[in-house]
């Protein structure tokens, strides 16, 4: 029942600080990769994760994959954040850009 309660906890954490905006197409790439890179970074299991990233190669939401399809998913979308929004893209990977230079 404990962990239960933390991921519940983790979950409303994540809902709170990482909210999904569906303004523009910036903000909805850029909140998405924000949203599953919490949610891969605090291990929400992927059934519990948000499903509102929806690949248009298989028709699958994001919390419905297997774990690689979800991984290659989630690289698919911050290789196009990182293309079509560079200027976005080190807010979210810049420990990343950092360890690579």
């Amino acid at each position: 029942m404990k962990e239960n309660d933390n991921l519940e906890e983790i979950w409303n954490m994540i809902q709170e600080k990482y909210p999904l905006v569906h303004f523009t197409g910036s903000s909805r790439l850029y909140t998405m990769v924000r949203r599953m890179q919490a949610e891969k970074k605090h291990g929400i299991p992927i059934e519990l994760r948000s499903g509102f990233a929806i690949s248009v190669k298989t028709g699958k939401h994001a919390s419905e994959m297997a774990e690689q399809e979800w991984e290659d998913f989630y690289n698919a979308l911050r290789m196009e954040l990182n293309e079509k929004y560079p200027e976005l893209y080190p807010n979210l990977f810049k420990e990343e850009e950092d360890e690579t230079n």
